[in-house]
């Protein structure tokens, strides 16, 4: 255990995920600076080598003679179904037992006194354990972590209620979900045996995520639920943008309103879709501006396409764009729904996949944004005139105002000095 008379040794881990690898860069990136405090290595994959060495980090590289293996099972051609995320369980699984000999290896050698990890980042439970090194988990959909008593996540988006037949449809729900982990650990079982895994410990709490601190990157004014593990913690959101190099959005001073329409990073299969909702709009509405963003960094220098009243760019920053805009419509994603709260823009929200039908929940009773529905373009049609007509967007700018308030980083080394002080929380 690190005695404070040298730098305290911190690993970062994550998959090379924009949606996971940026929001922990963007929590332990303050601490880097603190040279003399501060020991950081990033460990990710090879894809994110090149972005992680620009903000200052030393990197180790998973997995670096497979560089395109974690992309190659995250990345679907269409939304993703139990047929599909069975086939990526067992892909990654298959994954686990090299990657947790790299990691024992490194870690061994190294020797970090702490490691902070992104959620998904499950080989650092097995790691950490084994080797006896304290580990604090960061996760940005701090919904994903199993409800005990309130409405589960990943369902379909399913609103709370407070009527008996709501309550049961919540205890199905959380049973279906638990039953479905379940039925995927039992038919590998043979490969989890060889990793000695357990679902849940002894509180019945899932064993992928960290007994010492969890930091969730969200807002708790924007939360629900209140069933979270005790060391469950806000840290508040990290949605910044890590780099200034995006294409320069000028504003065009001839159009009424200008509205930003983004997919995110991670969904590929729903590229020409956004484009063509952001068409149809352009057409029925000449006097706005749309402007695309397929959220490509790697291709952020590609040529701009511009059509009348609607552009496309390859890859625009969030907080240089969202200043410049009226309104947003997006696929539900924490880092663009975060930003939308920070710069105060109201928005549609179309949930694709994952976690977006419930963020487009908890911002519907927010009531910081409209919800459409992809497959139906009456209903986005719809929820865009709506977003126009209203005038006042009170509870928007509250919750701008409370963003504020959140300082993720000074939590992070708040929790990273008490449990390296073995104080309990």
């Amino acid at each position: 255990m690190n005695t404070y008379k040298e730098k305290i040794k911190i690993t970062v881990v994550a998959p090379p995920f924009s949606g996971h690898l940026y929001p922990i860069l963007e929590l332990v990136l303050p601490l880097l600076k603190k040279i003399d405090k501060y020991d950081i290595c990033v460990y990710t994959g090879f894809k994110k080598k090149e972005i992680v060495e620009r903000l200052g980090f030393p990197v180790k590289i998973l997995l670096e003679d497979r560089p395109d293996v974690f992309e190659n099972i995250s990345d679907t051609d269409k939304k993703t179904n139990p047929i599909i995320a069975y086939k990526q369980f067992k892909e990654n699984l298959g994954l686990m037992p090299k990657i947790i000999k790299e990691m024992e290896d490194y870690f061994s050698e190294e020797k970090p006194d702490i490691i902070v990890a992104d959620f998904i980042a499950v080989p650092v439970c097995f790691v950490s354990k084994k080797l006896n090194i304290p580990w604090i988990t960061s996760i940005p959909t701090p919904f994903a972590i199993e409800n005990k008593t309130t409405t589960p996540a990943y369902v379909g988006g399913l609103y709370p209620r407070d009527s008996f037949i709501f309550k049961l449809r919540d205890k199905f729900a959380r049973g279906f979900i638990r039953t479905f982990k379940k039925l995927l650990c039992f038919i590998l079982r043979k490969e989890l045996k060889e990793l000695d895994f357990t679902l849940y410990n002894e509180k019945g709490e899932e064993n992928i995520y960290s007994p010492y601190s969890i930091l969730a990157l969200g807002m708790k004014e924007l939360e629900f639920r209140d069933d979270f593990p005790s060391q469950f913690s806000w840290a508040g959101p990290c949605c910044s943008s890590l780099f200034k190099d995006s294409a320069k959005f000028e504003v065009e001073t001839k159009f009424e309103k200008i509205i930003l329409l983004t997919k995110g990073t991670h969904l590929k299969w729903a590229k020409n879709s956004i484009i063509d909702i952001a068409r149809e709009l352009s057409q029925k509405y000449p006097n706005y501006l749309f402007v695309v963003s397929l959220g490509s960094y790697l291709e952020r220098e590609k040529e701009i396409i511009k059509e009348n009243n609607l552009q496309v760019y390859h890859y625009l920053d969030y907080d240089e764009i969202l200043p410049k805009v009226d309104y947003v419509i997006h696929h539900g994603g924490a880092g663009i729904l975060y930003s939308c709260i920070k710069h105060n823009k109201p928005a549609v929200i179309i949930p694709h996949d994952y976690d977006q039908f419930d963020y487009g929940v908890r911002a519907d009773l927010a009531e910081i944004a409209y919800v459409a529905n992809l497959k139906s373009r009456k209903s986005i049609l719809k929820a865009f005139d709506k977003m126009l007509e209203r005038k006042e967007w009170k509870n928007l700018e509250k919750l701008s105002k409370a963003f504020n308030n959140y300082s993720p980083s000074d939590l992070l080394e708040k929790e990273i000095d008490r449990i390296l002080k073995g104080v309990k929380k």
